[in-house]
């Protein structure tokens, strides 16, 4: 039991180890491609600060026509989440699910989505010669200077995570096998015979799975600290 754990955990770090040396590289052609544009850039829109980059996101929307039956909803997904925790308590995938949980925070995959995608942007806008306002200009310059850092980052990651697949089985087993054995443990022991065990199997992987997101937020942040200068989305 534990060596499936451990290889299925093994395999997950070296796939995300090979995602992030390819984003790696996607960044720093990106970097490449927008320093190949013209520099003598100037403002030339005066009337707005931005007129290519677009600071405001999206408002979701909220569909009330479904608070109704949110009751029913909410029981709906405890049943499913619960028989989902045990296919992965079967599976030995509990382990590689926490360490997903991990590695997709450390990729800041929202972050580098909008980075990427405002690279896109601006770099159609120079093309085409769109006007500049002064917050575009703004924009452009945090664009060059984050994203070679980003591309930096994103390396360092894979070999990070690169090295901890190989070397999980040597230097991790104990730590990581008590860690999962331990939740499965808890979760093993809340039998499926009452409502009550739907929720306390669902109420510790949240408590664990919150603990994680929350170490996960505030790495989060100093890595946004050093990558674009902020600790929350901007761009």
């Amino acid at each position: 039991m534990s060596e499936a754990y451990l290889f299925y955990s093994s395999l997950m770090l070296f796939g995300m180890s090979c995602l992030t040396l390819i984003l790696a590289v996607v960044f720093r052609l990106k970097h490449r491609s927008l320093n190949k544009l013209p520099k003598n850039l100037s403002v030339t829109v005066f009337n707005k600060t931005f007129n290519v980059f677009n600071p405001y996101s999206e408002q979701r929307k909220v569909i009330h026509s479904f608070l109704s039956a949110l009751p029913l909803i909410v029981l709906f997904i405890l049943m499913v989440l619960f028989f989902v925790l045990l296919k992965i308590l079967q599976s030995s995938l509990l382990l590689s699910l926490i360490l997903l949980i991990i590695c997709l925070n450390l990729m800041l995959v929202d972050v580098a989505s909008d980075i990427y995608h405002n690279a896109k942007i601006f770099t159609r806008a120079i093309r085409t010669e769109t006007g500049f306002g002064v917050g575009d200009l703004n924009i452009l310059q945090m664009l060059k200077k984050a994203m070679p850092k980003l591309s930096n980052y994103y390396l360092s990651l894979s070999i990070l995570f690169l090295l901890s697949a190989t070397t999980l089985n040597y230097v991790w087993s104990s730590l990581l096998w008590f860690l999962a054995s331990s939740i499965g443990l808890m979760i093993g022991v809340s039998t499926p015979t009452s409502f009550m065990s739907y929720l306390v199997a669902v109420f510790i992987f949240a408590v664990v799975i919150g603990v994680i997101q929350i170490l996960a937020w505030k790495i989060k942040g100093k890595i946004l600290t050093y990558i674009i200068g902020v600790k929350s989305k901007v761009i």
